[in-house]
């Protein structure tokens, strides 16, 4: 069953539901149902174990990822640029998804790569049977 990372459109909380239904936060409606997605698998590691990965679309907040969780984020189609961070590490390979009839269900896993200085964030497709729910 898929958790779903919605930003209520009321408040502008970003907040994880089942499904369509209030916002914990403000009580407004939320619906989940959307043409497109993307969903994001956050692989396991034991570098930032502790910590969650925080999300940005579109330059926007959507909250954090813990370690080996998957989140869908319902969207419309069009563009969108994912970043991530945690704690001091800012590096990342933003790529820009587009959704698109044809590509409406996109599947994305990121790792933390070790670097020499600074870590980097590695934001990959993947096909969507190596995804876990």
């Amino acid at each position: 069953m898929p958790r779903y990372r919605v930003k209520c459109p009321a408040c502008g909380e970003a907040v994880n539901l089942p499904g369509s239904g209030p916002c914990p936060k403000c009580g407004a409606q939320i619906s989940c149902e959307s043409p497109a997605r993307i969903r994001l698998y956050r692989m396991g590691n034991f570098v930032g174990v502790a910590n969650g990965f925080g999300i940005y679309i579109n330059e926007q907040p959507y909250g954090y990822i813990g370690n080996k969780e998957t989140l869908t984020f319902p969207l419309p189609y069009g563009s969108y640029k994912m970043h991530i961070v945690c704690g001091m590490n800012r590096k990342c390979n933003d790529p820009v998804i587009e959704l698109t009839p044809q590509d409406n269900d996109v599947c994305l896993k990121v790792h933390i790569k070790m670097g020499l200085i600074q870590n980097s964030f590695i934001i990959e497709r993947a096909d969507p049977s190596t995804m876990p729910e």
